[in-house]
């Protein structure tokens, strides 16, 4: 340790006779190594400052200080810093008093966390202070360098060397994202698959600008076994929701697209058990060497550029350079590789519009959004509708190019973009409605009137109006619509809720099914039958019949 000191430090006559005494003895505590340490810092900003001239903030930028800590040592004789020194160095720590607390648990549970640490402090101890958890954090970690405690979880995974797999057996399949920068500034996001073969390491990688769906998913694969030359016999993925959409225990339900697919293919589908991304780490290494070595710093063109480039980026240098694992070229290796594929037959169009999915929800997901499509476009699983986006908008297009919705793009993600005229059936026409609640009743010159009326009192709830109108006829019948149509017309009553208050309030439904009464179950269910409505008077309707 003396030498140590000596060869990094030649400058004795500062030393002070505790250091002198302590090279004598050949003893250097933890202690005395952190204060020569300190002493050594403070005779180099010293001859920094003094000798060479520099500024503080040069001083601080070289020893990796802060500059005020810097400023605070200059302003210090030597005598003064060797008091600091040792005021430093003899200082507590105000978790002191539960040293032997900490250190008895670690011993006995090495694998206890700072913060369960933490928690059993304020347990056992009434007088514990308020401190952050980071203190706590620091000094569970002092203790563990002092006696030799490191942190071992008792579930940690163990390792081992695997064989390695037969030519043509398996191959990896994983996603990548990036974002790469255009010519005028702005940033895009880039998204791409990679295939890798398991045996020879050669891979293939294919890129789009929107997230991967099955259906584009599947068009990589078959890219890729067109680049191959051949299929594998077995593929192995992550749980991603690109391939399925439920998993119990091992009973893995693809997405329609995806199953289909599989079905028409010679390989089996291998999906990893969940958060197990090492089950398939040679796949997961190429996508990090995608990002490290094609996509680092380069400039986007266009996605065509983009995807030839990286073709030529795989000829090169993907497949083209020594594996660091196997150090071998892949593309030597799968050239005997492909020969034990699976033969190849194309059965997809590469070129194919794979189209957005259509949720239940009659709306569509598009980069982070959700966006709303008229009642009744969503018709089974198969249906898809085509985006695009012109001039900040997105355009939403059925199979025969026909435009079915249009939203404005709005600013970041997570938002949902609706259209209120789509929760309405707009297949038929307003006007085709009133001809038809107009066939429900017989005086046409009154129900005439009456539409008349109720389209210039609600223009943007005329379809809403119909609907209640519709509905009342059906329930109570025509001829007491009839009647009640005369009083709301002599009375001026231009609305479909004045409709149904009175046809409601004096009739009988003109169905005489029995209606089943279910029994309220919990507890504030009950509460709801002593719950009195507002009601209106009964004299009120039958002033206006006696009126007319």
């Amino acid at each position: 340790m003396q030498q140590k000191w000596q060869q990094e430090y030649n400058n004795p006559e500062l030393l002070t006779d505790l250091w002198r005494i302590t090279f004598s003895k050949g003893v250097m505590t933890t202690k005395d190594y952190k204060a020569l340490s300190r002493l050594i810092m403070y005779d180099k900003i010293k001859r920094f400052y003094e000798e060479d001239h520099q500024s503080i903030r040069w001083i601080a930028r070289e020893l990796k200080l802060n500059f005020r800590t810097v400023k605070k040592y200059l302003e210090m004789d030597r005598r003064e810093f060797e008091r600091f020194s040792d005021t430093v160095i003899n200082r507590g720590h105000i978790l002191d008093p539960y040293r032997d607390f900490i250190v008895g648990r670690l011993s006995r549970y090495q694998e206890t966390s700072a913060a369960q640490m933490h928690d059993w402090l304020k347990e056992n101890y009434r007088d514990f202070p308020k401190v952050a958890p980071k203190t706590v954090y620091n000094y569970v970690m002092k203790i563990r360098q002092e006696y030799g405690l490191p942190k071992i979880s008792e579930g940690e995974r163990q390792y081992s060397a695997l064989p390695e797999t037969a030519p043509g057996e398996y191959a990896q399949v994983d996603f990548g994202q990036t974002k790469l920068r255009k010519s005028d500034g702005a940033r895009i996001k880039v998204y791409f698959i990679a295939i890798l073969l398991s045996h020879s390491r050669y891979k293939f990688i294919w890129f789009q600008d929107k997230p991967f769906t099955s259906e584009t998913a599947v068009i990589g694969h078959e890219k890729a076994f067109e680049f191959f030359r051949g299929i594998p016999k077995n593929l192995v993925y992550d749980q991603d929701a690109v391939f399925l959409f439920d998993e119990n225990a091992g009973d893995y339900r693809m997405t329609q697209v995806f199953d289909s697919y599989v079905k028409s293919r010679p390989f089996k589908a291998i999906f990893c058990r969940p958060a197990d991304p090492e089950s398939k780490g040679k796949v997961e290494n190429c996508v990090k060497y995608v990002k490290q070595n094609f996509l680092l710093n380069r400039q986007y063109s266009s996605l065509d550029n983009l995807n030839r480039e990286a073709l030529a980026w795989l000829d090169r240098t993907g497949n083209g350079t020594v594996h660091n694992t196997t150090c071998k070229i892949p593309y030597e290796v799968w050239c005997t590789e492909c020969k034990e594929l699976l033969p190849f037959i194309p059965v997809l169009a590469p070129e194919a519009k794979a189209g957005h999915k259509v949720l239940k929800t009659n709306s569509i997901r598009y980069r982070g959004n959700t966006y709303s499509l008229p009642v009744g476009t969503y018709r089974g699983e198969d249906i898809r509708v085509y985006l695009s986006e012109e001039g900040g908008s997105l355009m939403i297009k059925d199979a025969d190019d026909n435009l079915i919705a249009k939203h404005v793009i709005p600013a970041g993600k997570g938002q949902t973009v609706i259209n209120s005229n789509h929760a309405r059936d707009t297949s038929v026409s307003i006007n085709e409605k009133c001809d038809y609640v107009k066939s429900l009743f017989t005086d046409q010159n009154a129900i005439g009137i009456f539409l008349v009326h109720i389209r210039e009192r609600y223009p943007r709830y005329m379809r809403d109006q119909l609907a209640v109108i519709m509905t009342c006829v059906s329930k109570y019948g025509q001829k007491r619509a009839d009647e009640v149509l005369t009083v709301c017309v002599r009375n001026k009553l231009y609305s479909a809720t004045d409709f149904k208050e009175i046809i409601s309030s004096s009739s009988v439904p003109k169905s005489d099914e029995e209606v089943s009464i279910k029994p309220l179950g919990d507890a504030s269910s009950r509460l709801m039958v002593n719950v009195e409505p507002n009601r209106s008077s009964i004299d009120v309707y039958e002033g206006l019949f006696k009126n007319s």
